[in-house]
């Protein structure tokens, strides 16, 4: 299992707040407060962070420790308990990242690693609360509408009981981990309460095949139509087609077609489909059960033709954050259609941890998250 090291961190005076710099990140990367972007959006983020660490710009703190980020809800400390994030250094065999082609860090020592961790029976929550009890307050401040807190915990006891917990534990980071060092790493239980799972959407650009008339006629042998009550190009209307997607019976997989002019059905798989024979279809029965998968395998492959949807970087098949940015995009004519997912339960990760496999490229991005530039990873100590 994967080892969560204490690690010598360097430390960079901060503001009370942390202006947002307007940065809008890649699936899975973390937030970018305004004073670290200059080092992650140099030639070399390693070799800037080596240079203010010997020029004195870094507080240095040499003795290894585990650091403790809590983030809480918009309505800060009166919003409930935080979100509470571990900083340690994972090796590079520490485990293979939760999504096939994972976001790879600009630095592996500024941007930590965010880091999934099934906790079934909350032992790694619980100690994550009691460290954060005993730990030493090292900053506190606001965030993009959240208030943060990092904390030291100092080699003790509990410091052990996380570590030996961590050892057993199924660990699959959502990126890509260093190969040739440690890795600054965000590790956060999966079904913390506070955590959200975000799903991320399909949009299509320069599918000749692509013809609404045609489209859901044929989607029809593997799915029945929805229409829905309100328009897409409305809040209202968003908030009304996410509530019924959501809500579709229990068991069966749906997502919702976004079509211009504010027009969208939604498509619920027919049940007992037999997925095998698809050539598109994971082989993986774990993966099978996606919602992904299925608009991969009986939609996006079978029914439009398209070739490998879920590779990086497809010509035709695009990642989109948010339901409201799918809608604008198909709206402005810069995509054809789209198709908005349901987050993917708590329970089906982890039935993908548990069986080792890994999930298609931009499936999911977690929030809220530890933003980069709270600490950095001291590879020189």
């Amino acid at each position: 299992m994967a080892r969560v090291h204490p690690f010598p961190a360097l430390l960079t005076p901060l503001a009370h707040s942390l202006e947002p710099s307007g940065y809008v990140p890649r699936s899975n990367a973390v937030p970018q407060p305004s004073h670290v972007r200059p080092l992650l959006e140099a030639a070399n983020p390693s070799a800037e962070l080596r240079r203010q660490r010997d020029a004195g710009m870094l507080l240095r703190d040499t003795r290894p420790a585990l650091y403790l980020v809590e983030v809480h809800g918009p309505a800060g400390k009166l919003a409930g308990p935080p979100v509470r994030y571990l900083l340690g250094a994972l090796q590079p065999d520490a485990g293979t990242p939760l999504e096939h082609d994972p976001y790879r860090p600009r630095a592996w020592e500024a941007e930590p690693a965010v880091t999934l961790t099934a906790d079934d029976h909350g032992v790694f929550r619980a100690l994550l609360a009691e460290a954060s009890e005993r730990s030493v307050l090292v900053w506190e401040g606001r965030y993009d509408g959240h208030v943060l807190s990092l904390r030291r915990i100092e080699p003790s006891p509990v410091a052990k009981r996380i570590q030996a917990v961590l050892d057993e534990a199924p660990m699959r980071p959502l990126t890509a981990l260093n190969e040739s060092g440690l890795t600054l790493a965000a590790v956060v239980p999966l079904a913390d309460p506070g955590l959200e799972l975000r799903p991320i959407h399909r949009a299509l650009k320069g599918v000749e095949t692509f013809n609404e008339e045609t489209f859901l006629t044929l989607v029809t042998a593997y799915a029945r139509v929805y229409e829905l009550d309100m328009p897409l190009d409305t809040p209202r209307g968003q908030v009304a087609a996410r509530e019924r997607l959501a809500t579709m019976i229990s068991g069966q997989h749906a997502v919702l077609l976004v079509l211009p002019g504010g027009r969208g059905r939604i498509l619920r798989f027919r049940q007992g489909l037999d997925l095998a024979h698809l050539k598109g279809a994971p082989r993986n029965p774990t993966l099978r059960s996606l919602d992904l998968a299925l608009l991969n395998a009986l939609v996006l492959r079978t029914v439009l033709g398209i070739q490998d949807p879920e590779s990086p970087g497809h010509p035709q098949v695009f990642p989109v954050q948010g339901l409201e940015a799918l809608v604008q995009g198909v709206e402005s004519g810069t995509f054809q259609a789209g198709f908005a997912l349901n987050p993917p339960p708590v329970w089906e990760v982890r039935a993908v941890m548990e069986a080792q496999a890994t999930l298609p490229p931009r499936t999911l991005r977690v929030e809220p998250l530890p933003p980069a530039g709270l600490l950095f990873l001291d590879t020189q100590a």
